[in-house]
């Protein structure tokens, strides 16, 4: 992962001496006063390590030509950082964002890192006394859900690991917790013996921020336990004061959390399901909850160790089924019309115009004399003008009529 952590042992690290003095105190701060793990201080302190180069490069400490990532992020001392203004950081986002292909949740985190470090220098140790980043907020994040397995795809993902794998009993039960607990990654590798409580079957597991919290098992995680122990147990060779839950087959140590990732993907890739990670599985356990096991927000808050409500609610808006199933059961869903009178459609063709009025009276009491001669006409009716002239006088009055003159008039035209 890098030359400064451990996964195995991700407290004890190489120190962080690599950047300016300031980013050193820094980090320090972070991890000994701030609580903030090894893996949070780590991205902070690679993330001003970025900022002190392209801040060397920008105000022309460097050569033109040089590798961003050759420069030299240390001897920037206190004076350089209360030289920085409010259009450096925006010049420093634009770079992330238009060289180095950020996305809008890296630059975020990279914002976050110089809004930290400028707090520590004005509010801890008083170095400074203005903050540039205090009122640049970070773009805004595109609201995207999470992606996760189907139950479908979960059984073939478990199955899987019992299939493909070289320690079965192993990394069946770690799919299993990653699926039923929905543990993050970081919390499965730095599980300890001493952590399981089968009896009560419960888990005691650190989040971000050394945060503890229970998770409890159901009969498929106490049953993959079981499984697991019994083997892991008896594996020879393994130091009997390893505390570690889950280890490696050859090295008898504990797992890193590359190696999950290799195994679950290599688990995934077996049973077909691509565009899948490890933290997937978190958000698949989450989702499943939600969905059929009738978990609130808060419950399910407390579940997975959030800070805040809203980092859960992405998950509220995931049950596609629940929102069909509402309307399907909106008690005005079932009223069907009247189809003979919203049938529109011949009318709309043009037959039949009394139809419209057929229910209160005749078709020939509701046509007009000159409707009765464009029906005629479009049926190709021909008028023979030569026996109206031979009448009598009692039919003088018809012939008078005006539809007989309408007829006259087009005849002689």
């Amino acid at each position: 992962m890098s030359i400064y952590l451990d996964e195995r042992n991700p407290g004890k690290h190489a120190p962080f001496e690599d950047a300016a003095p300031d980013i050193v105190e820094y980090v320090r701060y972070l991890e000994v006063i701030a609580g903030k793990s090894a893996n949070t201080a780590f991205s902070y302190y690679c993330d001003l390590r970025s900022f002190s180069r392209f801040m060397k490069r920008r105000r022309g400490l460097v050569a033109t030509d040089a590798e961003f990532k050759e420069i030299d992020p240390k001897g920037l001392d206190t004076a350089f950082w209360g030289s920085i203004t409010k259009e450096d950081i925006y010049e420093y986002l634009y770079f992330l964002n238009r060289e180095c292909g950020n996305k809008k949740s890296s630059t975020a985190r990279r914002l976050a890192s110089l809004h930290g470090f400028y707090d520590y220098l004005v509010n801890q140790v008083n170095k400074l006394t203005e903050n540039p980043t205090a009122s640049i907020k970070p773009p805004k994040q595109d609201k995207v859900l999470p992606k996760y397995l189907t139950a479908e795809q979960s059984m073939d993902l478990l199955e899987s690991t019992q299939y493909q794998s070289d320690f079965p009993e192993r990394d069946y039960c770690m799919v299993v917790l990653f699926l039923n607990c929905g543990m993050r990654l970081s919390e499965l590798v730095g599980m300890d013996l001493g952590d399981i409580d089968l009896e009560q079957r419960q888990i005691r597991l650190f989040g971000k921020g050394h945060k503890e919290r229970m998770v409890y098992l159901n009969e498929a995680c106490v049953e993959a336990l079981q499984l697991y122990l019994a083997k892991r147990n008896t594996m020879e060779g393994l130091n009997p004061k390893e505390k570690a839950v889950f280890v490696t087959r050859r090295r008898k140590e504990r797992i890193s959390n590359r190696r999950v990732e290799q195994l679950v993907t290599g688990a995934m890739k077996a049973a077909g399901l691509k565009g899948f990670s490890t933290h997937k599985l978190r958000h698949t356990a989450a989702t499943l909850m939600y969905q059929t096991g009738n978990v609130d927000i808060l419950t399910l808050k407390q579940l997975l160790g959030h800070s805040s409500v809203g980092t859960t609610q992405i998950y509220t808006h995931l049950q596609e089924f629940q929102v069909r199933a509402a309307i399907e059961q909106n008690p005005l869903g079932t009223v069907t019309p009247e189809k003979a009178r919203l049938d529109t459609t011949k009318r709309a063709a043009g037959e039949n115009r009394g139809e419209n009025n057929a229910d209160s009276m005749d078709v020939e009491e509701a046509a007009s004399p000159m409707e009765a001669f464009e029906g005629a006409a479009n049926d190709g009716i021909r008028v023979d003008i030569s026996s109206m002239t031979g009448r009598s006088e009692e039919h003088t009055s018809e012939l008078q009529s005006p539809f007989y003159l309408v007829c006259r008039l087009l005849l002689e035209k």
